[in-house]
């Protein structure tokens, strides 16, 4: 990606302190656009090192996650570790930590004393509720996050029981924040020469994202609930059957309705009152989903997708993970990278001039070596 020019966040120091997913995606972000990260680990390694599956020996998981950092050992119940670990703080710019709150006043390095150490420091906090409220302390998971957020009761089949997300949501959204936090803290420190610490919860992040969802159960009577893969607020806004599997129809205004119609043959639903509208076909929402459905018998995803994209209906197929991944659009759009040792991974959809090419994950404590010569630096600020 980078073809020598300074890297996007080079001279950044991240001490990484977190584990598992939401702090470790939050820092991997940092290290693709070139900040040094330091991944701290227990002398017995982050959980995530045991997550299958495997690649020679290493977790896939964990390498997608902990690429392009350093990694180092630190046992923070002794107490000559902990002094380690104050100096580099000494010496960095940021620090990422996803313990849960109290943990770290516990060690002995609160948030509060390493800013004293170095004033200019950015703390980034993620947990499950906050720093603050009655369940700061309580243990977080994304199908934690996920539950209390509101997200799965409007995710899954009308009728059904309430449905995790695919992905860990409640994990990389506040990775994705915290990133953004951690940034936005640096450039205010830019003004004030001053760091600060960040609060990132899941529960906040993921409630944050329920955009007209929110909206609606705020400024309407009616209670949002699970709609499978409609969508709520507009019709025809969906996946409909076809002769071999389904494709995408989203229609979001009344032109683009207009193009659907002359695809499949219906005109008729222009002028009819029952249809022509956004509102009429919300009211007929299965009604208008077996019109379709019916127009589009004896048609292959194949022949469907030609059709509409004729008419200028948007469309699409419903890929599998495997076809997102090697299919054209993933390969024209390089969404995979391989490392210098045939690892393939995800790569980022940053493509900034300087941003970096994934390297590695590091072994566990393969950069101990390093502490001496970091500690050698002059203090940061």
């Amino acid at each position: 990606m980078n073809s020598g020019q300074p890297h996007s966040l080079q001279g950044l120091r991240v001490l990484d302190m977190s584990r598992v997913l939401a702090g470790p995606f939050c820092s991997m972000i940092l290290a693709d656009l070139g900040a040094e990260v330091i991944k701290i680990e227990t002398p017995w390694g982050d959980d995530s090192r045991n997550f299958g599956p495997d690649f020679n020996g290493d977790s896939a998981y964990y390498r997608l996650f902990n690429r392009s950092k350093k990694g180092i050992t630190l046992n923070l119940k002794e107490e000559a570790d902990l002094d380690k670990l104050r100096e580099l703080v000494k010496r960095s710019d940021v620090m990422v930590e996803n313990f849960r709150p109290g943990v770290m006043e516990k060690l002995g390095i609160s948030p509060e004393s390493l800013l004293k150490l170095n004033p200019q420091l950015i703390v980034t906090s993620i947990s499950g509720f906050g720093q603050t409220g009655s369940m700061s302390k309580a243990p977080a998971y994304d199908l934690v996050a996920q539950a209390m957020s509101g997200i799965m009761s409007i995710t899954g089949w009308p009728g059904g029981r309430p449905t995790r997300v695919g992905i860990s949501l409640g994990d990389l959204i506040p990775g994705l924040y915290g990133a953004i936090g951690t940034l936005g803290a640096l450039q205010e420190r830019h003004h004030t020469g001053r760091g600060q610490h960040v609060d990132v919860a899941m529960f906040d992040s993921l409630v944050s994202v329920l955009e007209s969802v929110a909206m609606r159960d705020l400024y309407e009577e009616e209670v949002p609930t699970a709609v499978g893969s409609d969508h709520a607020m507009t019709v025809p806004f969906s996946t409909y059957r076809v002769d071999d599997g389904e494709v995408v129809i989203a229609i979001l205004n009344e032109k683009l309705f207009g193009c659907l119609t002359r695809a499949l043959g219906l005109e008729y639903m222009v002028d009819d009152p029952r249809y022509n509208s956004n509102e009429a076909r919300k009211q007929r929402r299965e009604e208008v989903r077996s019109i379709i459905e019916d127009a589009l018998r004896g048609k292959t995803v194949d022949q469907a997708l030609a059709l509409f994209q004729e008419h200028g209906v948007p469309t699409a197929p419903v890929h599998s993970v495997d076809e997102a991944l090697h299919g054209k659009v993933g390969t024209e759009r390089k969404v995979l990278f391989t490392e210098a040792d045939g690892f393939t991974t995800l790569s980022s959809p940053l493509r900034l001039t300087g941003s970096r090419s994934p390297e590695p994950a590091p072994q566990l404590g393969e950069h101990n070596s390093h502490v001496p010569e970091w500690l050698a630096e002059p203090v940061r600020g």
